[in-house]
């Protein structure tokens, strides 16, 4: 069964993109939210197996307080692409429980191995 994965990213060429190397990669990817609100409402009705969040979202609710609730209220993995390369920001992802934090543009490659990583943590912890 292919994973359900939820992108959460403002710019919608940004996260069309995404969705593509996501697809063409095998997995299932949910229609793109572009608010905290409306990724916590697809979390709750889709039940996706990982997150991929931008820091910066519209409306009222940033990427880090998406991902620390989305992990708490859903068991949901998060890994973040962001154009924010500063310690402080990545400090408070890992600390709302992100399982990888990648720079915009994002390396194929490198989003591949932790989407991997971040699943199989996922089983191992079920």
């Amino acid at each position: 069964m292919k994973t359900r994965i939820l992108i959460v990213e403002g710019e919608s060429i940004t996260a069309m993109c995404i969705a593509d190397v996501l697809d063409s990669w095998g997995y299932d990817v949910c229609d793109p939210a572009i608010t905290g609100a409306d990724a916590l409402r697809a979390a709750d009705t889709l039940r996706p197996g990982l997150a991929i969040l931008n820091v910066k979202l519209r409306g009222g609710m940033n990427g880090i307080e998406l991902a620390a609730r989305l992990i708490k209220d859903f068991g949901i993995p998060v890994v973040f692409i962001s154009g924010y390369a500063d310690s402080e920001t990545r400090r408070q992802a890992e600390d709302a429980g992100a399982a990888g934090y990648l720079l915009k543009p994002v390396d194929l490659e490198l989003l591949s191995s932790v989407l991997e990583q971040a699943l199989q943590g996922l089983q191992e912890t079920k």
